[in-house]
């Protein structure tokens, strides 16, 4: 009896559901690269490496027990993979949301997919560790999942793309979700959300209104009125202050087994959490120094991937910018997001400065904002300004 052809099934399969060519191969790629994504990880990366939460099904009521029956991030994501795994066992969980990643990140991009540098877009696509932990078993993945979702409604509401009910309750939900698994980035996701949401309302009250450096101006002040609200209220010499720094720490030299943790950061005040910020907010988007590689050189694929990485935030800011220039609906979504941002990335990037491992890791849950939400509005822009192009000469042809 001859084997079933399951490669040529599948291929017979996409190419019925998706009979556009281009979407085709944008789809089998991406699936493709995911599913490679989370062998790598599950046979080579997790060798030198841990990976995320994991989820062991045996030891699903310890860890309850463990919170004490708390509901927490931790329960929750555990309880996820826990109960998926009955279905899915060992990695194939994992790679089965690695491949709805996939699907996503495909339903976000494939209507403007022609009009994004294809370059850049698998370069964002390809980064190693975005694949690994998007791959694997982890709140990363979660939030990464949650993350698309959200960025591909915002996306298309501001570009007045009509959304059905479902769409926005699938939205709601994936605010929901990221704000259990992480709730400090859940603020920036909530910020495009409902200044997407208000749009209508918006472009009618501020947008025509207000020029470009009405909004710079408003940055400034917003940036500088919160930095001297906060300082009044002593906010950055206050215990609790004190405690979330001492608390963030503890969090990773508490593993003795690390041996990449970064033991000899000055850690005890504001100023230290504000002159470290200079270096350890660029370096966290990196993950490991150029001195740890020389020291460990099984760290060098990573620290070149992080430069790139970085690269690669930096020009898509610096578009987003441009455009908010020239495109004054934009503006009031381009500078919150860019606001709201950089409030909880300073905020937040004591996480990304005591272990360069666990900085490759955590940045991944901010992928679908600071990589892919950047590249659908520049693409939609080039979609929306060709589409207007196309009609005034038209009407002009008349």
């Amino acid at each position: 009896m001859d084997c079933i052809n399951v490669s040529g099934l599948v291929r017979n399969t996409v190419r019925i559901l998706f009979p556009n060519k281009s979407s085709r191969g944008l789809l089998i790629g991406l699936i493709a690269a995911h599913v490679l994504g989370t062998l790598i990880a599950y046979t080579v990366y997790a060798k030198v490496s841990s990976l995320g939460d994991g989820y062991n099904p045996e030891a699903y009521e310890a860890v309850k027990e463990a919170y004490e029956y708390r509901f927490g991030s931790t329960v929750f994501v555990w309880g996820i993979y826990f109960f998926v795994s009955k279905v899915l066992p060992f990695f194939l969980a994992p790679m089965v949301f690695g491949i709805i990643v996939a699907i996503l990140i495909w339903h976000a991009f494939r209507d403007i997919y022609i009009y994004t540098s294809r370059k850049l877009f698998w370069v964002c696509n390809l980064f190693p560790h975005f694949l690994i932990w998007s791959g694997t078993s982890s709140k990363e993945q979660i939030v990464i999942i949650c993350g698309i979702i959200v960025i591909n409604f915002v996306a298309r509401r501001l570009f007045s793309f009509r959304q059905s009910k479902i769409s926005l309750l699938f939205t709601i939900i994936a605010l929901g979700m990221i704000y259990i698994i992480r709730p400090n980035y859940s603020v920036i996701y909530f910020t495009i959300f409902i200044t997407a949401f208000s749009t209508p309302l918006l472009n009618s009250i501020i947008t025509k209104r207000l020029s470009v450096g009405v909004w710079f101006v408003t940055f400034i002040l917003s940036i500088s009125a919160l930095m001297l609200f906060l300082a009044l209220q002593k906010f950055f010499y206050s215990e609790e202050f004190t405690y979330y720094m001492k608390w963030t720490q503890h969090s990773f030299l508490a593993y003795d087994k690390a041996g990449s943790n970064r033991t000899d950061i000055q850690w005890n005040n504001f100023y230290d959490f504000f002159y470290n910020s200079l270096w350890g907010i660029p370096q966290g988007f990196i993950g490991p120094t150029f001195i740890e590689i020389l020291s460990k050189p099984i760290q060098a694929p990573a620290f070149f991937e992080g430069v790139v990485y970085l690269m690669v935030i930096l020009y898509l800011l610096y578009k987003l910018i441009q455009l908010s220039k020239s495109t004054r609906f934009l503006r009031v979504h381009i500078f919150p997001f860019i606001f709201i941002g950089f409030c909880i990335i300073f905020a937040s990037y004591p996480f990304l400065i005591f272990n360069p491992g666990s900085a490759l890791r955590y940045k991944q849950a901010l992928h679908p904002l600071l990589i892919f939400y950047p590249l659908l509005i520049l693409a939609y822009n080039r979609a929306n300004n060709f589409r207007n192009t196309i009609f005034k000469r038209g009407f002009d042809a008349r």
